[in-house]
């Protein structure tokens, strides 16, 4: 890793630590979804980046991909249990992070627990690590406290433009020949439950990312496929974004270019037994001593 990318991956770890650490504060009994969320995004571009992927909040059983649309009036409840996630770039370089705020203090020991179980993770983000090695660590920590980690969601490599890159980091003990390598970046993200440790997908696709140009007829359809590609780099990007083409012609060429296969769809996760979920993230670049970039 040259020095230029490596002090635009702290540039951009900085920025998320500060604006992570903002946003949270945003999140309060009434404030409404979209507002927290509109308010983190601009936060993030008024600091001189760009946004990696939308903006996520997820709310009690509600593990991953909730961004809110335009016309969403959803408001934070006074003991709900709120995930904020969010991804910022600096010229391709990607940190990814997220927090756990507890309204109902009844899941302040989940959120410590799923808390300590990244910090031993991160103790291990060193060259010729064995990835099921962090996994079996958080998985650990997890149980060994009376919760259960979420099995079918993990931790990601992060490369230049690419949020999901390589191979996963797991969150559960993994038979694995992946080892990590020096200045490899990654995003390890314990999700911790008191439900079956499971997500299954729900709802409405709120978070697309390009794939691939294809053959699409409706014009409305190309410019989204187009803006996908260029102006978002083919990283994950949200409707909520697009104010220039109706709702009606958006979804439509929404479906088009998920039909063709031009997008991939984010579906909204859900824990399967409908247990309380906590989260926490940070993105790690591997090293004999590993750098924390979204350190506060």
């Amino acid at each position: 890793m040259d020095n230029t990318t490596y002090d635009n991956y702290i540039k951009a770890g900085h920025i998320a630590a500060r604006v992570l650490a903002d946003a949270r504060k945003k999140v309060v009994s009434g404030a409404t979804y979209l507002d927290i969320i509109q308010q983190t995004e601009q936060m993030i571009t008024d600091a001189g980046a760009q946004l990696a992927c939308p903006s996520t909040i997820s709310v009690n059983e509600i593990a991953a991909h909730y961004t809110p649309l335009l016309n969403d009036t959803s408001t934070i409840g006074d003991n709900d249990v709120v995930k904020l996630d969010i991804g910022v770039m600096v010229d391709g370089c990607i940190a990814d992070t997220a927090t756990t705020i507890c309204l109902d203090p009844a899941y302040d020991d989940m959120n410590s627990t799923v808390k300590s179980a990244l910090e031993k993770a991160l103790k291990l983000a060193t060259p010729g690590t064995n990835v099921g090695e962090i996994g079996a660590t958080i998985e650990s920590e997890i149980i060994s406290k009376g919760y259960r980690p979420i099995v079918n969601l993990s931790g990601h490599v992060l490369s230049s433009y690419e949020l999901h890159s390589g191979f996963s980091i797991p969150n559960i003990k993994t038979d694995t020949k992946d080892t990590l390598e020096e200045d490899m970046v990654l995003a390890i993200e314990p999700f911790a439950t008191d439900g079956r440790g499971l997500i299954k997908e729900i709802g409405k696709i709120q978070i697309f990312r390009y794939i691939a140009q294809r053959p699409i007829r409706l014009p409305a359809a190309r410019k989204v496929l187009a803006l996908a590609k260029t102006k978002y780099h083919s990283m994950p990007f949200t409707p909520r974004w697009i104010t220039d083409i109706s709702p009606l012609m958006l979804d439509s060429a929404l479906r088009q270019l998920a039909d063709s296969n031009a997008i991939y769809m984010y579906p909204v996760l859900k824990e399967a037994g409908a247990g309380i979920v906590t989260q926490a993230e940070h993105t790690v670049i591997v090293r004999d001593k590993p750098v924390v970039t979204t350190r506060v």
